[in-house]
This record gives structure tokens, sequence and C-alpha cells, in this order.
């Protein structure tokens, strides 16, 4: 845990994130007012779940006219919810939903954010035709913050978080992995082996949360900025013209020039016995931990309650999947940190919140997140049962979020191996039959994979 509320990366996280007192709601008290989100008594989560939920739809079903019409459709208002057993009740959205905009140009994808927000847009005065300039001029209106998704299909998924949903989501993100490793020094390392200039889901949120680190303890692969067209390019793999093909080549060289970069620093800030924080999708950090044993480094970064999060999925190679337990290990090999201080994380663009992966491997789900496992034709299965991943999310305020996802999940009651309060996922999360590849994470393995493979002589990266 951190080692005060009074340090400067509390101090900075209240200042960027934090929300006035008196204008907390019950969603508020959870996020603001918890000291461990984990260690609620479940009574009181189930109790305070429930009326954050309440509120939620209230906000919606009055302010959303697309979410009206919607819970219209279905003969459903609001107050039919009375019971954590009318909560499955609620009209949920498909995650594809966020990318049914008609078309790219900027003036249709303003009049579908103005359809399906629950916050008001403002007048179009946009004047220019590029997609990512639109989205700069969508932030600055909203006040908050804009991300799309990979777009392995070539069709983005767009999100729109006004300020008081993503300033919700980043303090509570922020207090977890605060909160959750040993303690961290008042002015630790920050390193995400990624680009933080980019309106990409991973790269946005890890840029954004990065400041409350100190400007010259901010880490980063590179500050190339990864656009929409290259986002395309590396999620397509299709490239229109010679100069996209010498873009997209460009950018994966100078990746892997960062990775040795990034390999110099660690050795630099375990030689000074400083603390790091890394942040990073499971691949891409496995491929530096192979390079530091085929060059046989070894770093003690333990010795500074040093931490790594990762994020993303644990596909590392087509015909391999690593087990928490195994990359734990690696993680204590080559860095040196614990293998108790090795934390995988479960997310998604749609979701205010995680799953946050215990020493087992379960993930244990953010607190006011109402998790919900489906079978094919959308009926709850409950605990124990392989099915369809679907949330509440009452954090949202600029969209209702109750999604139905296409992650293949198991869900239980609580974790098998450790006294945390909740329900959990158990590791072994997957996509659905047919639902489409997702993921920032992936996206990075695809634009890696051929260099990745010259460097370390495998197939498959």
């Amino acid at each position: 845990m951190i080692r005060s509320e009074k340090s400067p990366l509390w101090e900075r996280t209240q200042k960027l994130f934090g929300r006035p007192k008196e204008q907390w709601t019950t969603i508020d008290h959870m996020i603001y007012g918890s000291d461990d989100y984990f260690r609620i008594p479940i009574d009181t989560v189930k109790e305070m779940r429930l009326k954050a939920i309440k509120e939620s739809l209230h906000h919606h079903y009055e302010n959303s006219r697309f979410y009206h019409q919607l819970c219209k459709d279905y003969s459903f208002q609001p107050s039919d919810i009375q019971t954590m057993d009318d909560l499955e009740r609620i009209p949920m959205l498909p995650d594809t939903f966020f990318k049914e905009y008609p078309s790219e140009h900027p003036k249709d994808v303003y009049e579908w954010l103005k359809k399906i927000s629950t916050v008001d847009v403002g007048v179009y005065d946009f004047k220019g035709k590029d997609l990512q300039e639109f989205l700069r001029w969508a932030e600055k209106r909203l006040d908050g913050l804009v991300n799309h998704s990979s777009g392995t299909t070539g069709h983005y998924s767009f999100m729109f978080r006004d300020k008081i949903t993503f300033h919700r989501f980043y303090y509570a993100v922020i207090k977890t992995l605060l909160t959750i490793p040993p303690e961290l020094d008042d002015d630790p390392h920050y390193i995400y082996p990624g680009s933080p200039n980019t309106f990409l889901t991973i790269g946005k949120w890890l840029g954004e949360g990065a400041k409350v680190f100190s400007p010259a303890n901010r880490h980063f692969l590179t500050n190339r900025e990864i656009s929409m067209t290259i986002a395309r390019l590396m999620s397509t793999g299709h490239a229109k013209n010679f100069k996209e093909k010498l873009v997209l080549k460009a950018l994966k060289k100078a990746m892997i020039k960062g990775e040795q970069t990034l390999l110099e620093l660690l050795k630099d800030i375990d030689s000074k016995k400083q603390q790091a924080v890394i942040i990073s999708p499971p691949f891409q950090l496995y491929s530096l931990m192979m390079h530091m044993k085929q060059q046989g480094i070894q770093l003690d970064l333990g010795d500074t309650n040093s931490v790594v999060f990762t994020g993303g999925g644990w596909k590392i190679f087509e015909d391999r999947k690593v087990p928490q337990s195994e990359f734990a290990k690696l993680v204590h090999e080559t860095l040196g940190i614990p293998e108790k201080y090795y934390v995988d994380v479960y997310g998604m663009s749609e979701m205010n919140g995680l799953g946050v992966s215990c020493e087992g491997g379960y993930k244990h789900i953010h607190p006011w997140i109402h998790p919900m496992v489906l079978d094919d034709n959308e009926g709850t299965i409950g605990y124990g049962g392989w099915g369809r991943f679907a949330f509440l999310d009452p954090v949202a305020h600029s969209y209702p979020g109750y999604i139905i996802t296409g992650d293949r999940v198991k869900l239980l009651k609580r974790c098998p191996l450790c006294d945390r309060e909740g329900s959990v996922l158990e590791s072994d999360i997957t996509r659905m039959a047919g639902a489409e590849a997702k993921g920032c994470a992936n996206l990075m393995r695809g634009l890696m994979a051929e260099e990745l493979t010259k460097v370390h002589g495998r197939k498959g990266v």
C-alpha cells in the first residue's frame, strides 16, 4: 500500500480525479469513501450496489432519449427494480453497440453520439473532415475522455466518458493499483512499454493515469502517435499504399528498439535501488523477459518493492498459453520481483471497473460492478457455469453501462483461495465462439509479431 494519503501520489490523484464530497452519490461513496474495495463486507456491497444501480438507472432513463425508448420497448421502468433478483430485468446493450454509428464522417459520428449519450454534447461546430481531429474536438466539448478500440474488424468502437465518469474510473483504478501491492515510495518510476500519445484505449488510459507520477519518472516505449490510421493498419495488416507500409515498418522498428532502451532503463533503476511500477500487456513483458534470459540478465527490483501489472490476455504464443503461476515465476527469475507482487488485470473499454488477480489467479471484480453470466438465449446461468459475461456498471454517467460482452467466463461466488470479499472470475477468460477478436493488447501483439520473431527466433509471438 502507499505510505500515506499525504504522499505526492495521493495528492496528485485527489487533485486530478477527486470529486467534492457534497456531490457524492452512492457510487461515489463506494469509490471515494472506501479504504479497500475488496474488504467491504459483502452485505454492505450488495446494499450499496443495488442503490447505486437504481440511481444510475433513473439518471439514464430520465436523460437519455435512446435508453428511455429502449426501456419502453422492453416494457421496463426503473421502479421495477426493488431487489437484487430484479437486476437481470434491466435492458442491456451488446458491446458491439458502440460501433453502430452510420459512417466515419464526423457529423454522422456526432449525431450518433448525441443520440446515445446521457449528457449534453452541445452544438456541432466542428469545421474539419478528419475523424481523429473530431475526437479531439469531442473530448474538449465533453470536458472528458475519448477513446477507441483496436478496430480489429476495420471498424472502431468509440467510448465517450464525461468528466464525472472518467474521474470516478481513474480514481478507482489508481487507488486499486496503489493499495494492492507492497508499500510504494513517494516517487516511484512508472513504466509502460507502449505509447501514451493515442486515443487507443489502453494507451489513452495508461497515459492519463501516468499523470499522478512525477514527469521525470514516467517512461514509455515510444512517444510516437498511434493514430487511428496506424491502429487500423496494426489491427488489419492491410496497408492501402506504399506510404502506409513505410509508416508501419518504421513503427515496428521503433518499438523493438524501444524494448532494448526499456531494458537499459530497468537496469539503471535497479542499480540505483529505485522502485518501479511496471504495467504491460503480458506478451510484451514476456518478450522482454525472454530477451533478458538470452542475455543472462537478472535484476533485483524486488529489493525496492517494485511491482508488475499485466493486462490484455494470456495468449503469448499461438500454441501455448502461459498460466499466471508460470508467468509470475518468470517475473521473479528475471526481474527479481516476488511472485506475490505480480498482478494480472481484466478489463475492457466499456467497463468502468477491473478484475484484479490474487495469488491464485482469480479475478476479483470491483464491488460496484454487478457481474452476470448468460447462456446463448441471454438467460442467467449464475455461479459455476461457463457463459457470456455481462455486467451492470453504475459508474458510467455519460452512457448506459449495462453491457453484454463477447467474453466467455465462469463466475464464482467467492474466491476459493483468499479471504477478500466478493465474487471472482476464473482466470481462463476467452472469447465466445463467433465473437470477434478484441483488445488493444492483441493489436500490439500483431504489430510486433514479425519483428519479435526475428529477435528471439520463435514463431507465433
